[in-house]
């Protein structure tokens, strides 16, 4: 199996720190392939830098080696989402989508914890998108966006215990973390909690499509 990574936005670090926690978890035969944009923002946290990682997914689109068998959009929020589904003879899989319907495919109500205030909105509509509204609890935003959170876990540690809290004592029962930044960190969650892990979900989803790519192009 090979399997292309788009990083719609332009930090090298996230490519491969997805990159990195995929090839634990997929088998040792598997390639992969991370192509990380050369334009648009470094962090996506806001509707304007959306539409940027929107536009960057779909300009690497030709990059994608043409012997994959799908491709991961490693944005968690999906940006441009359809549209690479549209223009791709390949399968591809969105993020969130994929954590989301880990916690559908279980009936549990869930939580998300992202990086950002912006995100709170953009998450719920994305949710709403993917059919998952009615099990989604809330999405919590910490103080700061994925850069910081890469660059600095430690000083969120605190602050995503609390929000895991949060979201428990309002009915969750299982929790998503957010984010491409989030992947190969490790957080404490609330007890009640059962975490999603949107990379788990991620490898599920591509070595579940990774039969159905169109012989179109190929």
């Amino acid at each position: 199996m090979k399997f292309t990574v788009l990083n719609p936005n332009t930090t090298q670090a996230m490519t491969d720190a997805v990159l990195a926690e995929l090839a634990a978890r997929l088998p040792a035969d598997a390639t992969l392939v991370g192509l990380t944009s050369r334009t648009g923002s470094p962090v996506i946290d806001s509707r304007e830098t959306f539409a940027l990682g929107a536009a960057s997914a779909a300009a690497m689109l030709p990059e994608v080696p043409h012997d994959s068998d799908a491709i991961l959009l490693a944005c968690f929020g999906d940006p441009g989402l359809a549209a690479l589904r549209r223009a791709s003879n390949l399968p591809v899989v969105g993020l969130a989508q994929a954590a989301m319907d880990v916690a559908r495919a279980q009936g549990q109500r869930f939580a998300i914890i992202t990086a950002g205030a912006n995100w709170v909105d953009m998450l719920r509509e994305c949710a709403a998108g993917h059919g998952a509204a009615g099990l989604l609890v809330g999405v919590y935003a910490l103080n700061g966006n994925g850069g910081q959170l890469l660059k600095n876990p430690d000083a969120f540690r605190a602050q995503l215990a609390a929000l895991s809290t949060q979201a428990a004592d309002d009915g969750a029962r299982m929790l998503v973390l957010g984010g491409a930044a989030f992947a190969g960190l490790r957080f404490t969650c609330d007890a009640r909690l059962t975490l999603v892990d949107a990379m788990d979900a991620a490898v599920g989803a591509l070595v579940g499509n990774a039969g159905r790519v169109s012989t179109v192009g190929r």
